[in-house]
């Protein structure tokens, strides 16, 4: 009896003890939980982020690129379709984006996704404003060509009137009418990766090839087979670019013996065709500005600019 008496007063006294050392440890658990929550919650507002700025600067893009399409509207079909064609194409890409930032608020690593989708936005706008820009410099330069045409005839008709203008008018129309003509000149740097694919560039020091990139219009008056298609890369100040390892490669135009940069024969069926350019220096391009020049059968058939930084 005295036995089990003390036992319940041993078990009477250790019990409250025992209870309270339970509830420290649930306590302190609590506690601990609810710090690490507030932690957690701390966190996650840190790596959200204000799309307010990325906004405005897309919309600032969108409407530079839309005035500066606009410009180009009205001169000429074949324009038209160009500049709609890449307007489409610049607002699915813009749209793309738009749905990166529909939130205000967005993590870090969706932020630097939209930001880099601008500026590669950026990039095409460029790239298609360029092309643009190429394809309306070659559409005034050919109605300014026509011009001088039409007045040329006209003088020679009041120069001699006895002459037989018909047929002197028959052959210069052949003689133009086969003129090839082209369009969309593109000129980009190209550096290969380790892959062997390309990768586009406009850095002097990262350049190793030039790439020329342009479409010829279908000409059912020029002669079907080979045409040869010189290429002449000209500095700013007029030195044209050519290849010293294989010596010096001219053409005739207008009479005279021309330098040339690279020369490529294609096949012409009459139906339009892409043609591409290469051409490698063979040492490190400077930067500046340049000049791109196709020939054929004796006539300029296309030009345009470039600059490499």
């Amino acid at each position: 009896m005295e036995e089990n008496k003390e036992k319940r007063n041993r078990v009477a006294i250790i019990l409250p003890w025992a209870l309270v050392a339970i509830l420290t440890v649930l306590n302190g658990f609590f506690i601990y939980n609810y710090f690490k929550t507030d932690q957690k919650l701390a966190v996650t507002e840190e790596v959200l982020f204000d799309t307010k700025e990325a906004k405005s600067s897309l919309d600032s893009l969108l409407k530079i690129t839309t005035s500066e399409l606009e410009s180009y509207k009205g001169q000429n079909a074949s324009l038209d379709s160009l500049v709609s064609q890449k307007d489409s194409d610049l607002k699915v890409y813009a749209d793309r984006i738009k749905r990166l930032l529909a939130q205000d608020k967005v993590s870090k690593n969706d932020l630097d996704k939209a930001l880099e989708e601008i500026e590669q936005l950026r990039y095409y706008k460029r790239k298609y404003i360029t092309q643009i820009d190429s394809l309306s410099g070659q559409i005034v330069m050919l109605n300014r060509e026509n011009d001088n045409l039409k007045g040329n005839i006209n003088s020679q008709k009041r120069f001699n009137e006895n002459l037989s203008m018909e047929n002197a008018g028959l052959k210069n129309k052949v003689a133009i009418g086969a003129k090839l003509n082209t369009s969309a000149i593109l000129v980009t740097g190209i550096k290969m990766r380790s892959n062997g694919k390309e990768k586009e560039t406009m850095k002097a020091k990262q350049v190793e090839q030039v790439k020329l990139v342009f479409k010829i219009a279908e000409n059912y008056v020029a002669e079907k087979g080979n045409k040869e298609i010189y290429l002449k890369l000209t500095m700013q100040d007029g030195t044209t670019l050519y290849n010293q390892a294989t010596g010096t490669a001219t053409f005739k135009y207008q009479g005279e013996e021309s330098l040339y940069t690279q020369k490529k024969v294609i096949e012409f069926t009459q139906e339009a065709q892409d043609v591409v350019i290469y051409w490698a220096k063979g040492s490190e391009f400077a930067v500046g500005k340049y000049k791109a020049e196709l020939f054929s059968d004796g006539f300029r058939i296309g030009a345009t600019e470039f600059e490499l930084k």
